[in-house]
């Protein structure tokens, strides 16, 4: 939402810069297994099992896509790259979630991280 918004807002504003977002995909790291407690605790029995089932590919191959659109010259301002079968692969562009395209909320969210940082796009106003 965060790299649609800022590339609506660059557009906006004629601004030269790029906001492209990627996604990993399934990969192996203890991200999963450590969730908000950082390791604090044993994962769930449903996130081991899913662990051992679930396609997945190494960290060195879930950093492509965020690699491919930071550097890429086929990388457009508002584009979205993830791995090629949704959670491994290599990177190919990808549809944001339906959710994350929400115009309104993305604008709320923008808003909130503004307030909480204490920062503003002052052009924007």
């Amino acid at each position: 939402m965060m790299t649609l918004h800022l590339a609506d807002i660059a557009a906006r504003h004629h601004w030269p810069l790029l906001s492209v977002g990627a996604h990993p995909g399934t990969t192996r790291t203890n991200l999963m297994a450590s969730g908000p407690t950082l390791g604090g605790g044993r994962p769930g029995r449903f996130t081991s099992l899913a662990a051992k089932i679930v396609p997945s590919q190494n960290p060195e191959q879930g950093a492509e896509p965020l690699l491919y659109a930071a550097t890429s010259p086929d990388a457009a301002s508002g584009g979205y790259f993830g791995p090629r079968w949704v959670m491994t692969g290599p990177p190919t562009p990808a549809r944001p979630p339906r959710r994350a395209q929400d115009k309104t909320v993305a604008a709320r969210l923008w808003t909130e991280a503004e307030h909480l940082t204490g920062t503003t796009v002052a052009a924007q106003r």
